[in-house]
């Protein structure tokens, strides 16, 4: 009866390393999922008064570029580049003078840690639909990132609107017809 349960036991632990194996991604499962929530797209990040544009571009399988700029004038401008990478398996996001790695992803949402001495940093992003995402900062606070045009179609409207008083790089207002 003993080697039996020994037996019976044996077998449970083997299937649940089996299964633990088969829950951990790849750094290119983990930019799949990154990707699956970004896309390669422009993202307007409005936090309060303060409104900045995303570029997600992904270069290869564990490599994206982030654009990150404003609109001064009609143009881009301040244009920082921050980058997602790998470095010995695990998925680093470097952001302005911060690094975060990827604690978690799925199809709708990231999280990422302060690679820093901060513990309990976490910053989450929400894919809330194909033209939304939330983005929660640590300390509760929350913004959102609304999906612009494709970016050079996004950047030859937003100079047109600023030289002709317009306003058609505004995703809302394209895809309008206007009443006369």
């Amino acid at each position: 009866m003993k080697c039996n349960f020994f037996g019976g036991v044996f077998i449970l632990l083997i299937i649940s390393c089996n299964q633990n194996k088969k829950s951990v991604q790849t750094t290119k499962e983990a930019f799949d999922k990154i990707e699956d929530i970004t896309g390669v797209a422009n993202w307007q990040l409005i936090d309060g008064a303060d409104t900045s544009y995303l570029y997600f571009s992904r270069i290869g399988d564990v490599h994206t570029n982030i654009y990150q700029f404003v609109i001064v004038k009609g143009d881009s401008a301040d244009t920082r580049l921050n980058t997602i990478v790998t470095n010995n398996d695990t998925v680093f996001w470097k952001w302005e003078n911060k690094q975060w790695y990827l604690q978690a992803a799925n199809d709708s949402v990231m999280e990422w840690a302060d690679a820093g001495p901060k513990e309990n940093s976490a910053y989450r992003f929400t894919k809330k639909d194909s033209s939304h995402i939330s983005y929660r900062f640590p300390n509760g606070h929350q913004a959102v990132l609304t999906k612009t045009l494709p970016l050079s179609s996004f950047l030859v409207r937003v100079k047109y609107d600023y030289e002709h008083g317009t306003n058609f790089a505004n995703r809302d207002t394209i895809f309008h017809p206007h009443k006369k």
